[in-house]
């Protein structure tokens, strides 16, 4: 209590320090709290159920593709029935449909979990009750609905009366019976639905007639290990079950089911549960990672030589207790009770830092597709969790550690005969300037890091899309989602398309199944017709089905041949297609592509003339702007009865033709849902939120490093003014002149600043390789980006050492001769 009350009032003495070094403790302790939040939450908390050590995910891994955990619906009563190796087995359907009541209607994503999914998870509603094995079992009435905690919240404000009430899904009532907890995603650790009905009721809602058979909807299973039973075993029985029975799940594609069953299943931990944010931005979550590491690092080595700094001012109070008695270790608790006081300042203001940023955070990360490429509903609990808060003080203990035994030792060994004899040491000036140049060696790591994923993102959106980016609004709609029937489909697209071309303004209008800059596309196997597919061909170029006008509508040029026409059916063989540069490159690059033929096949066979080329475009970027051009076709039809994207180019802003559109839309069906509206503009920006936010990320860090290092030289520099007055003023007294003086001190910045500097570069260079998978058109070792941080480092170091060098260059030899150290 005694060193409690003395470090209580050292640091009330210095206000303006123990603000300063607190802030300092806050910012690096908030910031690293803050990743770990995401970390946890992604890559490391477990599923908020029972036991998910024993839960596995029943996955197909495909060559080239990410791993899907889409499975037929009948898989699961085929392992419900016969396996032995889980105690139980459970999943649920997907389905994006339209909810039209309440008001307004807006298209919702819909799980039904099989009967025992809630039971098995051993997970319980928030309010109300979640759906029972008793509800699978019960057709009469209306069929009860659960709601996810995020869509309470949006849609019923939190109400809890919304318990009880109807909605309508695909035209159909289903009564509100729960709220499911926060943080419950179901098998992912970042990804919701909007709710949950039973599966029984999949029929209801699955009506499109183009998919009668439920095998074909996306459907994700589980199951849990029986004790005893190991991962291995259970995947090899997984699969002897998959493969026997696999047939009688496709029974109208007995190419698919071939394929399938030589794909086979296995199996993936769900301890931690899948996520789509960290399949996607892991790189750049280590990075980020990396980079809170080395800020802090840096905090700690600045606060370090604040507190040897502060520790070298009070000589005369250590001789002074040393002289009545204390002991060393006396003074030493002394000293670490003053920096705990911070740590615990620095913890408490880091902590609200964080909860303050995690509220904020999901705002700014990038938006997530599915290989459907619809938009995802991110659900990121970034909750103070015990882990979280743990984490946080094993951060306020390391940085204690580094920043406050090393000065606490050195205050604590300090000589009583060199005090009172008037001796300045020079160990404290030699520690210190170790410091500064590590302080130095991080703020150049970090700002070339930063200056490199600058150049990636100014890359990227330098780019060449091959398509008008400024002036295209694209509009997502799935006419299954909207309800309409096949008969309805064709002529309701035909008459959208002529409403949006008659609008003021419009350049074009077009459709595509799927839309550019979304992640994902539909690749595909081709070659040459009558020339063997090889299993090095295996996903060689990528296919989009458009509609007549959709070159146009995106600003593509046809180079040879034509466009597509109305009279270009797919129905009628060899079906015409129109393919890019590179396509037309790779599979006939010595000869006139137009009017060649290509098939599609399974590795050594045949190709056959199953397309033919009418046409060929320039090239354009499909999934992002990352991807090069690869090639790709283009398939032609009028009929999009799985969905489309409405692409629509305006000769001015792309934003002013929205409100037309919808009305045109309107006209047609008032209840048709826009999935989707946005610029391809804004969908690029999307495309490239995770290298922006690096860059941000990586900016910020390193302009605070570069802060954070100016500071340090000035606290160095203005403390040894202190220590060195009388010297100096000695120096001057027998004949050395200011520009001696300054040329000295100058001397040895330049020395601490340039050691720092290529220390920076060499650690730079050195994590070069692991730095280049987030790079794009940038080499690591990029010599003008080392160069002009070297020469901005310089600069800021020179910035922050002007003020103490000049009050070293005005010290007048008599007063410094009159002044005591």
């Amino acid at each position: 209590m005694a060193n409690l009350h003395l470090a209580l009032r050292s640091l009330a003495k210095s206000p303006a320090f123990a603000l300063v070094t607190s802030g300092l403790l806050a910012v690096g302790i908030g910031a690293s709290t803050l990743i770990f939040s995401v970390f946890d939450a992604v890559l490391i908390r477990p599923l908020p159920v029972q036991h998910p050590e024993d839960l596995v995910r029943i996955v197909q891994k495909y060559p080239k593709l990410p791993t899907t955990g889409h499975v037929p619906v009948g898989y699961y009563e085929t392992l419900r029935k016969y396996s032995t190796s889980l105690s139980s087995v459970f999943g649920e359907a997907q389905l994006q449909i339209s909810m039209t009541e309440p008001t307004p209607t807006e298209a919702v994503e819909v799980y039904l979990p099989t009967p025992e999914y809630f039971s098995a998870l051993g997970v319980r509603a928030l309010y109300g009750r979640t759906l029972s094995p008793d509800d699978a079992q019960q057709e009469a009435g209306t069929p009860p609905a659960v709601l996810s905690y995020n869509f309470w919240k949006k849609r019923f404000a939190g109400d809890r009366s919304a318990i009880g009430k109807t909605l309508a899904l695909q035209g159909h009532k289903f009564v509100i019976v729960g709220v499911l907890p926060r943080g419950f995603n179901g098998f992912s650790a970042d990804v919701e639905p909007d709710l949950r009905v039973p599966l029984r009721t999949l029929p209801l809602l699955w009506t499109s007639p183009a998919h009668l058979n439920m095998n074909y909807s996306p459907f994700e299973l589980a199951g849990r290990l029986k004790t005893g039973i190991t991962k291995a075993h259970a995947e090899s029985e997984c699969l002897a079950l998959w493969q026997a029975a696999v047939r009688t799940y496709y029974p109208d594609h007995p190419r698919q089911a071939e394929f399938q069953s030589e794909l086979g299943v296995a199996l993936d931990s769900l301890q931690h549960g899948y996520s789509i944010l960290g399949d996607r931005y892991e790189a750049a979550l280590r990075l980020l990672r990396d980079c809170i590491a080395l800020v802090l690092l840096l905090v700690c080595a600045n606060l370090a030589g604040l507190m040897l700094a502060r520790s070298a001012t009070r000589t005369e109070d250590i001789a002074i207790r040393l002289a009545l008695g204390a002991t060393r270790v006396r003074l030493l608790w002394q000293m670490l009770t003053e920096s705990l006081l911070l740590s615990l300042s620095g913890l408490t203001g880091g902590i609200l830092i964080s909860k303050f940023l995690a509220q904020r955070l999901p705002d700014f990360l990038p938006s997530l597709r599915d290989v459907d490429t619809r938009a995802l509903s991110l659900s990121l609990d970034l909750g103070l969790d015990n882990r979280v808060f743990l984490f946080s003080l094993a951060t306020a203990v390391v940085t204690l550690a580094l920043f406050g035994l090393a000065p606490a030792v050195v205050a604590s060994r300090t000589s009583l005969d060199s005090i009172l004899r008037g001796l300045q040491a020079t160990k404290d000036w030699r520690g210190r300037k170790v410091l500064l140049s590590l302080q130095i060696a991080i703020c150049t790591l970090l700002l070339v890091i930063a200056g490199l994923l600058v150049l990636t993102l100014h890359g990227l959106y330098r780019a060449n899309t091959g398509f008008d980016r400024d002036h295209v609004v694209t509009f997502t709609v799935d006419p299954w989602v909207a309800g309409w029937t096949r008969e309805e489909t064709k002529p309701r697209i035909r008459s959208l398309l002529e409403r949006v071309r008659q609008l003021p303004s419009v350049e074009g209008a077009g459709l595509s199944y799927r839309g550019v800059m979304r992640a994902y596309g539909i690749g595909m196997t081709v070659a040459p017709a009558g020339e063997r597919i090889e299993s090095t061909d295996f996903l060689n170029t990528s296919v989009n089905t458009v509609s007549p006008g959709y070159f146009n509508a995106m600003g593509m040029r046809v180079l040879e041949g034509r466009d597509f026409s109305a009279e270009d059916s797919p129905q009628v063989k060899p079906i015409k297609v129109v393919v890019n540069e590179a396509f037309a490159q790779r599979l006939f690059p010595h000869d006139d592509p137009i009017g060649r033929s290509f098939g599609n096949d399974d590795a050594g066979k045949i190709a056959g003339p199953t397309y033919i080329i009418v046409g060929v475009v320039g090239n354009a970027k499909y999934r992002s702007m990352r991807e090069p051009m690869k090639p790709i076709f283009y398939k032609s039809a009028d009929d999009f009865p799985a969905g489309f994207v409405l692409n629509v180019r305006t000769l001015g802003n792309p934003e002013s033709i929205i409100g037309p559109v919808r009305q045109a839309l309107a006209a047609i069906d008032p209840a048709t849902p826009l999935l989707e509206v946005g610029t391809l503009s804004q969908e690029i920006n999307h495309s490239t939120a995770g290298e922006r936010f690096m860059a941000y990320i990586a900016t910020s860090f390193g302009v605070l490093a570069a802060f954070l290092a100016a500071v340090g030289m000035y606290g160095l520099l203005a403390q040894l003014l202190a220590e060195r007055v009388r010297e100096v003023g000695i120096r001057m007294a027998l004949g050395a002149r200011r520009s001696d003086i300054g040329a000295l001190l100058g001397k040895q910045v330049l020395t601490m600043t340039g050691i720092g500097i290529l220390l920076g570069i060499f650690a730079a260079v050195g994590i070069g390789p692991w730095l280049r998978s987030s790079l794009y058109g940038v080499e690591p070792r990029n010599f003008p980006v080392f160069l002009e941080v070297s020469v901005f480092v310089l600069l800021v170091i020179l910035a922050g050492s002007a003020v103490p060098l000049t009050r070293f260059l005005n010290i007048e030899p008599g007063n410094a001769l009159r002044q005591r150290n």
